[in-house]
């Protein structure tokens, strides 16, 4: 768990509290089978004390072992996620009469937990179709070979089969 102590924060509007963590893909509950982590994560952020709101804001550093979406070589994915979340204390959730629509999150004593945030930062972050490099050409649909490396000798162009009887109309036989 990653959880920031809020103590002396606490008692002055406006001061700030730099905080630094590095932390391992199993603290912040990633599954090793779905989300493999090369290495550990790096949060830098700062809090401050905006009266009734504490303020959470920094970056992660993180870099992912993943797999390229077209040519499935095994690649690293470095992320730079910043995030930004406010924080109320539990007691003013009770006095609080109107329900705004937007989320709040909640902390008591004198600390706050971050990890779900980090956590969720992390997996909207990461890319849906990760790719090794924006020329990547992918593996060839009729032999599986790597384009990137080699070139195949199959036909690139692929003819729709019911299209193919307009094909014969522009031969000249």
């Amino acid at each position: 768990m990653i959880k920031i102590t809020i103590t002396q924060i606490r008692k002055e509007l406006g001061k700030n509290q730099p905080f630094s963590f590095k932390v391992s893909a199993e603290e912040l509950g990633l599954n090793e089978e779905q989300f493999s982590v090369e290495e550990d994560v790096l949060i830098d952020g700062l809090i401050t004390n905006k009266g009734t709101v504490l303020e959470v804001t920094g970056k992660i550093n993180a870099r992912l072992e993943q797999c390229c979406s077209r040519c499935l070589e095994n690649m690293v994915t470095v992320l730079t996620i910043p995030f930004s979340e406010e924080y109320r204390e539990i007691e003013l959730k009770r006095n609080e009469e109107n329900s705004d629509s937007e989320e709040i999150n909640y902390f008591s004593d004198d600390e706050i937990d971050i990890t779900d945030l980090i956590r969720e930062s992390i997996l909207l972050a990461e890319p849906i179709k990760p790719v090794c490099s924006e020329t990547c050409r992918g593996l060839c649909p009729k032999c599986g070979a790597n384009l990137n490396i080699n070139t195949c000798g199959c036909n690139p162009t692929k003819i729709d089969p019911r299209l193919a009887v307009l094909g014969k109309l522009l031969s000249k036989d």
